[in-house]
């Protein structure tokens, strides 16, 4: 049903052709439907309509016109305004027209002369239509613009600020480790250990990039909040693990022993081992080999093995393991037993 006049008025149409005659009549015809009409008979005027004036819901032009053709007038006042619809109007219709007004023109509708105003008013309301579209669709895209420059901004300050977080972190560790040292100085190591608890002892020792290195054997990775063991099974039972179901029975061993005075040790992930890889190979394995140095993380102890069984089965028989030469992960059976293998126990923080 269409639109009433009331409704209609809102929407600025604007008419153009170099006859006379049309420009009367569509303007009396349009008007009485209930637009607002603009009329002129030179494409140069058009444009400063469309500039100044807007804006304009939709522009009907004639083709052939002095000084600029009704294509190229549509092309510049797509440049304009966007969101204006644009009509074309024409006696005669070729291969070129056609290209012409849906290449340069993005030309919405075509209404062939002589005008009939019947058809004419049906296309303008399909223009109207359109039109709204097309500004509700700039109104979103505008919407998601900002919204994305918003959360681009609430991003960098959310990175400020945990960075921010993470160095006042480390400062104040740094601060107990130097404060704590003072006073282990000026009173001595065992009567200081009477009267600062043992957490905070532990930090003592050192840090190596985001690891903090504790006393009691344990080494922080803060980037994953994941504890590790300095040393691993070879550095402490004096040989490989025979198999992978010996490497994860270990933590039994280890949680009875309370080791740190933490109970909740396990067997790291392939995902876990990965992080801890250094690139640069600074430590060497067991066999003390300089041929084929291993890219533990410089808080782990020197003299472990080159490969460390993960708890990541493959089946019934098969299980990964992390190579500390090359940085990747391989497969082999679980009974396999090499004296390369090991394992290194890791516990959650959080």
């Amino acid at each position: 049903m269409p639109d009433s006049p009331a409704e209609k008025i809102k929407y600025k149409i604007l008419v153009v052709d170099d006859e006379k005659k049309v420009l009367v009549v569509a303007r009396k015809v349009l008007r009485n439907a209930g637009y607002e009409v603009d009329i002129c008979d030179s494409p140069l005027e058009a444009l400063e309509i469309v500039a100044n004036n807007g804006p304009i819901a939709v522009v009907i032009t004639d083709n052939r016109m002095p000084h600029m053709r009704g294509t190229e007038l549509l092309e510049k006042i797509k440049n304009i305004s966007p969101n204006t619809v644009r009509v074309l109007t024409t006696a005669f219709y070729d291969n070129q027209l056609i290209s012409d007004a849906v290449n340069r023109g993005q030309v919405f509708r075509f209404l062939k002369k002589p005008l009939d105003f019947r058809q004419t008013l049906k296309v303008l309301e399909e223009s109207t239509q359109q039109y709204e579209i097309n500004v509700k669709a700039e109104s979103l895209n505008s919407s998601i613009q900002r919204l994305t420059v918003k959360n681009n901004e609430l991003s960098d300050q959310s990175e400020k600020l945990f960075s921010n977080i993470q160095k006042l972190q480390r400062s104040k560790k740094i601060l107990m480790a130097l404060f704590i040292s003072t006073i282990i100085v000026a009173l001595g190591f065992n009567v200081v250990k009477e009267l600062i608890p043992n957490k905070e002892l532990e930090e003592v020792y050192a840090t190596a990039g985001e690891w903090i290195i504790y006393e009691n054997g344990l080494a922080l990775d803060t980037s994953n909040n994941l504890m590790w063991m300095v040393e691993d099974f070879r550095n402490l039972e004096k040989r490989n693990p025979v198999s992978w179901k010996e490497a994860m029975d270990w933590p039994k061993k280890i949680n009875a022993r309370r080791l740190g005075g933490y109970k909740n040790w396990r067997v790291p992930t392939i995902a876990e081992l990965k992080k801890t890889f250094d690139p640069d190979r600074t430590h060497l394995a067991f066999d003390k080999n300089r041929d084929y140095p291993v890219g533990y993380p410089k808080a782990f102890a020197e003299g472990g093995g080159y490969g460390y069984w993960s708890s990541d089965s493959i089946g019934d028989r098969s299980a990964k393991y992390f190579f500390y030469v090359g940085g990747y992960d391989k497969i082999e059976k679980m009974d396999y037993n090499s004296s390369a293998m090991s394992v290194r126990l890791v516990r959650s923080t959080q």
